[in-house]
């Protein structure tokens, strides 16, 4: 059988998370590898697979077997180590935080079984019927008076109108309609800030960035791109300090060889700092032709 009438080989969901964990057999091994360079879907399913095995680490969804091999053998390179920092931030940051307060059985300290309580409560009954008793007798008509409260009488009807002579007018008067007015709509609307940016050293001047400050608005960044690089790219921003605030994956290249690439940021993510943008090949583990741009944001 000819290499072109082979059926490609599917490889489960299970399959691509026992190989991030090194946990696939010697005949398993070189068909998944094969099959990297091959199935241009697989390589998809590998790099969604990382950012879920992370998550699952992060919070505490692996077994014991799994925690080991993800600590001996996932994390063997840079870029995974990053997105566990980014998972764990992530459940830092929304995960709700439940406050342990003890529990107080309230009913346990006001028990009926015990003698006391027995006693005060029969106290406060007799006082009830005592204090019932009493407005009762004192105002007779407690009764209909909180039922008149409660059931309201009904008016007394009307007497008919009598017939008046009136004076016939065979014409109908015109009434004036007068619109009501139209409600008004919001007309605020998202707007984009195109910021251009080239590669250049940390230690240099960077630029500076003023992103608008309205709900929506979007601040698309014109990353200078090699010539001879196609895409699409992967685009990661990330603060001095390193942590990942947003990352854009399978960007297409421009039309045109030689114009930017256009990175697309949510401008509420853009706090007083210093950022730098990483634009790498979108495939698993490219270093080669990366680039990086450099700003701050007033």
């Amino acid at each position: 059988m000819s290499e072109e009438n082979k059926t490609p080989i599917e490889f489960p969901d299970e399959m691509v998370r026992r190989f991030l964990l090194g946990d696939l057999g010697s005949s398993e091994q070189p068909a998944f590898e094969q099959g990297l360079f091959s199935d241009n879907g697989l390589e998809g399913r590998v790099r969604r697979a990382e950012l879920q095995l992370a998550d699952d680490y992060a919070y505490g969804r692996l077994a014991a077997a799994e925690r080991d091999l993800f600590e001996r053998r996932f994390l063997v390179s840079a870029e995974r180590r990053r997105k566990l920092e980014v998972s764990n931030g992530l459940r830092e940051r929304f995960a709700p935080v439940a406050a342990a307060k003890p529990k107080v059985r309230v009913w346990s300290l006001f028990t009926v079984t015990r003698p006391a309580w027995r006693l005060a409560f029969g106290v406060v009954l007799l006082l009830i019927l005592f204090g019932t008793a009493l407005l009762v007798i004192k105002e007779p008509r407690l009764t209909q008076r909180i039922t008149e409260k409660i059931i309201p009488r009904r008016p007394a009807p009307r007497s008919a109108p009598q017939e008046a002579n009136h004076p016939t007018n065979e014409s109908i008067p015109e009434h004036q309609v007068t619109p009501s007015p139209m409600p008004v709509h919001d007309q605020s609307s998202s707007s984009t800030v195109s910021v251009a940016l080239a590669p250049a050293p940390e230690t240099g001047e960077v630029p500076s960035v003023n992103p608008p400050k309205g709900v929506g608005d979007v601040v698309r960044f014109q990353l200078a791109a090699r010539s001879d690089q196609r895409g699409p790219y992967r685009a990661e921003l990330s603060t001095a300090e390193g942590q990942t605030v947003f990352t854009a994956e399978s960007i297409k290249a421009p039309d045109t060889p030689g114009a930017p690439v256009d990175f697309d940021v949510p401008a509420a993510l853009l706090k007083a700092g210093n950022y730098q943008i990483k634009l790498t090949r979108d495939k698993v583990g490219a270093t080669e032709g990366a680039r990086s741009y450099y700003f701050r944001v007033q």
